[in-house]
Formats: structure tokens, sequence, C-alpha cells
């Protein structure tokens, strides 16, 4: 008892002279502190340890627990849930068994959930999860979400992102009124948990205005077998580089229902099931166009009778860039009628796209070929055989250009500049590439402006060459930001006495809606980037380095105290407590 009121007028008589923390000490001369003090009586006398030390990192390592877990996380919990009792009986350098919490913390969990129903809320997922730990990271729908703004889901670096539903939720996952971008392997899982044969609608709804563009994900698992699209229904615009969409079914467009533009540049579409195609292309679609390396195969009716690209009856697609047999398949499927003069099923965005042979074939190719974009019904002679036609049937009506407005397109423009660069593009006119004849109508462009909403910021006038073709240049020397160019049209008919579309008169007999056209495209301006030259390290930075590292070898309590002064101090002290016993005990005996 005399012994542990010494210590402490020992300890209270240091804190007084030094003005300095007993843990600072402690924790720079732990095995000092330890052949110095009884451990008893340290439980009832020493300051608690700092979760956040080393220390720590030892308890859980003698205990068991794997110390690749992430220690901070850990010390947080521990901390929040230790009683004052427990703190006070935590040694610094001493593994404790007292504590079972120690030994019971859990490890690390690597999943991460969260359950959404605004926009707002999916946001806020969004942001969090690249900071989390956890690396599976899935967003639970239970409801429609509208993105009335712009919205980019993607990856965080070195996770895993799906997005499904809600066990018991079949509605729409994502309804898109804005903008949305799919990338960095996003998972959308369209399958409704805990709802066995449940019929979901559409995993993805594009509204009229809204843009949905997939630069890598995956969509995958709908089951929508009563209605249109399986993972996406289009009324606005979808645009696919990248990514897959399979494992999905409808009764018509398992992967992709499209009634507004579609725009398929790569990525792949395969095993998915409807009756009217894994993609198909409605009366009220706009505009369809394939590039790149796009494969559309492996899809079926009913898991057995192919049925990849479906167009209603009178639509086509336009194959916007070159279609290479090692990299790109459409298998196409017309859903109205085709007898041996065949029916028209895409169309070249210009003369110079390539297609390789093999790329764009019937689905039914016993009873249907495609030709030069033709789709011709097989005949098989039942007498004499006669030849085979080898080209399209000869023109007999006049071109109507009306009926071709997708081939009004705008070339060679890029999505983005630097500032002050120049860019060259050529627009292109339905019907300026054929030969034309009298009564033949064409798009001829007229003029060209550059816009930013509602404002104009240039403008100039184009002309045809022989081509065909309105090429121009501009200079890029507006300000950082996006832009839209846009392309004016007059429809021209083609008289006896015309000699170029240029001097051709208008086509007043057509209807009004169709004697203007526009063709657009978007691109941005980006600041040119500046590299700056590298500092040499002077010599005096260096200097300073070293007499910062010689300066700090003198070592330091945590308030910036010298060791030595203070050891002086606990000796001082120790001797006088000495003395005072000494008196004591002689007093006691006299």
């Amino acid at each position: 008892m005399r012994k542990a009121r010494l210590y402490a007028l020992t300890l209270a008589a240091i804190m007084a002279v030094s003005g300095a923390p007993v843990y600072g000490a402690a924790e720079e001369t732990p095995n000092e502190s330890i052949q110095e003090s009884n451990a008893k009586e340290d439980e009832t006398e020493s300051e608690p340890e700092d979760e956040d030390t080393p220390s720590f990192e030892q308890d859980r390592e003698e205990n068991g627990v794997n110390s690749s877990a992430d220690t901070v996380g850990q010390s947080t919990i521990k901390e929040d849930s230790e009683t004052e009792e427990d703190e006070q009986t935590q040694e610094p350098t001493v593994p404790s068994t007292e504590n079972p919490e120690d030994t019971d913390t859990p490890a690390e969990e690597t999943k991460k959930e969260y359950t959404v129903k605004t926009e707002a809320e999916l946001k806020n997922a969004l942001t969090e999860a690249e900071t989390v730990s956890q690396k599976e990271i899935t967003i639970f729908v239970e409801q429609k979400i509208t993105l009335a703004e712009n919205t980019e889901i993607k990856v965080p670096e070195g996770k895993s992102l799906t997005i499904a539903r809600k066990s018991g939720y079949t509605g729409i996952l994502l309804e898109v009124k804005g903008t949305c971008s799919l990338k960095g392997g996003v998972v959308i899982d369209g399958a409704a948990a805990n709802t066995k044969n449940a019929k979901e609608s559409a995993s993805v709804k594009v509204l009229s205005g809204g843009t949905l563009t997939i630069e890598n994900a995956i969509l995958k698992g709908n089951n929508n077998t009563e209605g249109n699209g399986g993972a996406i229904e289009n009324e606005g615009t979808v645009q696919m580089s990248g990514g897959s969409i399979s494992g999905n079914t409808a009764a018509a467009g398992a992967a992709i229902y499209n009634k507004g533009t579609l725009v398929l540049a790569g990525g792949s579409i395969e095993n998915n099931k409807a009756a009217k195609g894994a993609v198909y292309v409605d009366t009220a679609a706009k505009e369809t166009k394939v590039a790149g390396n796009v494969k559309i195969s492996g899809n079926t009716k009913d898991g057995k009778t192919a049925c990849n690209l479906s167009l209603a009856e009178g639509k086509s697609f336009v194959v916007a860039g070159n279609l290479t047999k090692d990299n790109a398949k459409i298998g196409v499927t017309y859903n109205g009628k085709v007898d041996e003069k065949g029916v028209t099923v895409y169309t070249k965005a210009n003369d110079k796209i390539q297609i390789d042979a093999g790329t764009i074939i019937s689905d039914d190719s016993k009873n249907y070929t495609i030709t030069d974009g033709v789709m011709a019904a097989v005949i098989v002679p039942t007498s004499t055989p006669s030849p085979k036609p080898t080209s399209t049937p000869a023109q007999t009506d006049s071109y109507d250009a009306t009926k071709e407005k997708s081939k009004n397109v705008i070339q060679g423009l890029v999505d983005s500049y630097k500032k002050g660069a120049k860019a060259t593009f050529t627009v292109v006119g339905a019907g300026l590439d054929r030969e034309p004849k009298t009564g033949d109508t064409a798009y001829v462009p007229i003029k060209w402006a550059v816009k930013q909403g509602n404002k104009s910021f240039g403008s100039g006038t184009l002309s045809v060459n022989s081509e065909g073709e309105c090429k121009c240049t501009i200079n890029m020397n507006g300000a950082v930001g996006d832009y839209t160019l846009v392309a004016y049209y007059e429809l021209r008919e083609w008289s006896d006495d015309t000699t170029s579309w240029e001097e051709a008169v208008a086509a007043t007999s057509a209807n009004a809606v169709d004697r203007e056209a526009t063709a657009t495209k978007e691109f941005k301006i980006i600041a040119t980037s500046v590299t700056k030259k590298s500092t040499p390290i002077s010599k005096k930075k260096s200097s300073a380095a070293s007499s910062s590292t010689k300066k700090s070898k003198n070592a330091k309590t945590a308030d910036e105290t010298p060791i030595l002064p203070l050891a002086g101090l606990c000796a001082a002290s120790v001797l006088a407590g000495g003395l005072v016993v000494t008196r004591r005990r002689k007093r006691e005996n006299e």
C-alpha cells in the first residue's frame, strides 16, 4: 500500500516538474517502463494506449488475427466498443490475454451492399463505393430510378460493381431521361431475385431525348417474356462501342428494342432469345447504324432458330464503318415479304465502306441470300434451270431521297480537338452518290453552323463536288467546351436541263416537312496541355534535409520535451522518495 502511494507521488512530481505526458514517455521507452514498474501497479495508474499505435497490430498477430486485414478499420471498431477498464489494463507492448475482443475481431468484409430508390441515392452510393475498403459492390434498386441529369456509372478501380433488382421488385431499373454512360465493366443484372419465373420490365429504358452510352458494360439476365426490350427499350439514342448483352429474353428485342436511334460500333450481343430477334428495329425507329467490330450472332427465336438483327417491314440499317470478317458478324431477319426481286436490308454510308464477305448474312441462309444490301429469296427450279440473277434489277422509278434521310450524315469529325486545331469534315446527302436522272431527288447540303445550346459560334456555305460530297475545314478556336456541328440540307429535283445538283431547283412537289433536313455531330474542344520543366533540387535543400535528419536523432516526448532532462528528474524524484522513506523508518525505530 505504501509502495503504491509512493509511486503515485513520484509520478505526480514528474508531471508537475516536467509538464510531459506520461504516455509519451511510455511510448518512446516501453522496455524501461516495464523494468521500473510492476504490471499490476501499472494497471491502476498508467494512461490507456492510443489504439492507432503499432502495438495494436502486434496484439492482433499474437492472437491469431490475419495481419493483412485493414488495421485502421479494425482499430476504429475496437476503440468504440472497449470499456474504460479494458483500456486501462492494456499494455503498450505486452499482448493482452484478458480482453476477448482481441481474438473475436471479425476479418475484413469483402462485399458492400446498398439499397437505393432515387437518383440522388444512386449517385451517393456510387461516390461512396470509390472509397470503401470492400472490393465487391452491389447496388440494389427497389423502385424505378429516373436519371434526369448527366450520370456516369463507372466501376471503381480495383473493384467490381453490380446494379440489380431488390428482392421482389420486377420493374425498370434505370430510366434514362438525360444522359447516362456505362463504363469500366459495370454489370446490369436484370434478374429479379426471389421471384421465380418473374416477368420483368426492361432493365434500362431510354426515353425520347435521352442518351445511353455503353462503353464497357455487361447487361444480362432479364426475363421480360411478354414485353418488348429485355435489356434495353430505346425511344431516344443508344450508342454501344464495347461490352456485352447476353442471357436476356423478351417478345421482341431481347437485347435492344429500338424505336429511336441506335448505333452499334462494338461489343457483342449474343445468347439472347426473342421471337423477333435480339435487336429489333421497330417501324417507328429513326435510324440504326452498325460499324467496327460489332457482333450480333448466336441469338435465337426459340433456342434453336437463328434470329439476330430483326427488321420490321420497310426498315433497313446503315453500315457506317468497315466490317471485317475477323471481328464483325451480323445475322439479319426481315419481317416482311421477300421474293426473288429482293428487298433492301442495308445501305452503305458511302462508297468507301468495305464489307467483307460473311460479315452480314441471312439468319435463314437456306431460303434467303443477301448481296450488296439486298435480301432475295432463293428460287428452287422445278424444271429447266434459269440463270441466277447476278445483279439488282434495274431501277425504273425515280429515286426518292426522302425515304433515305439516314444517309444525311457528317463524316470525318472526331469526338474532341485541342483548342486551335483544324478539323476537316465531309457532309454527305442522300441521293448525291447516284447517277441522276429526270425526276430523281437528293438532299443537297447548303450550309453549316457550330452551336452550343441556342448560341451559334460560326457558319459557312457548302457546295457539292464532282463526287457528290461537300468538304470543309474549320479552325477550333472556340472556348473549351461541348459543341454541335449542324449541316443544313435542301431537297432538290433533277430535271432534263440540269447539269449539277448545285443548280438543281427545290423539289416543291414534296411535303413541306421533307423539303429541309439537318444532320448533326457533337464534338469537344479541350485545353492544350502544357508540360512543366522539372526544377533541379538545390544543394541547399539537401543540406537542410541532412540537418533536419541530424536534429531528429535527439529523441523527445510527445510534447517535444527532451528525454534526458526528464530522465534526470525521474532519478531525482526517486532519490527524494528514498530519503523520505529512510527518515520515517529511523523515526519509527527510535
